[in-house]
């Protein structure tokens, strides 16, 4: 007998996603949250979770903040359903993100390198 098990970190994209003016950059965005968190999957099922950290991500610049427990809490039960990116402390950006999967580029990439979307 055997057991397929393991330790994963996890993204899971929360329900908010909004139109804005992105603070970094100036560019019209989406602000959304996510959710990571680590796991423990015994065949492929996952069981248990910890270390939960919840993040806020422009899609237009890849600038990303994290987000307070109890505010992410909330933004995942429902009961926030819009953020204010002025009030948000957003670092990092400058890089293109891929429209089509999110994964950050190069600056002078034409094409995804995950998916081969063009940027």
């Amino acid at each position: 007998m055997f057991f397929v098990m393991g330790i994963d970190q996890k993204e899971q994209e929360l329900a908010l996603d909004q139109t804005v003016i992105c603070p970094v950059c100036g560019r019209y965005g989406h602000l959304r949250v996510f959710l990571v968190y680590t796991c423990f999957s015994l065949f492929f099922i996952p069981l248990f979770k910890w270390g939960k950290h919840y993040y806020a991500r422009m899609s237009c610049c890849g600038a990303s903040c994290e987000l307070g427990p109890e505010l992410g809490k909330r933004v995942a039960r429902g009961e926030v359903t819009s953020l204010d990116p002025s009030e948000l402390p957003f670092s990092g950006g400058g890089r293109p993100v891929c429209p089509n999967c999110g994964a950050p580029a190069e600056p002078g990439f034409a094409y995804c390198p995950r998916c081969g979307a063009k940027l």
